[in-house]
């Protein structure tokens, strides 16, 4: 069981940093700082690989756009012209 006088007295000291939610807020936001920069990094080091993925990933997200696209189409309706 709790001691109910201390409850009662309050929060009278000072909150530890390193375990706090800014303290991971900042340590994630410094991790990711630090992948940016590495990617950053090797996207300069491989200038012709960051171009060839970047070209497959385009291709990949224009076929699954066009995909999603042509098979969200409810009615298909065929027109012909003579």
């Amino acid at each position: 069981m709790a001691n109910i006088k201390n409850l009662r007295a309050g929060f009278t000291g000072e909150l530890d940093e390193s375990s706090g939610v800014t303290a991971k807020a900042k340590q994630a936001a410094s991790y990711v700082r630090d992948e940016a920069s590495a990617v950053a990094k090797s996207a300069q080091d491989h200038p012709s690989a960051t171009s060839t993925a970047l070209l497959v990933f385009g291709a990949a997200a224009f076929v699954a756009g066009y995909l999603i696209g042509s098979a969200s189409n409810g009615q298909q309706t065929q027109r012909r012209y003579w």
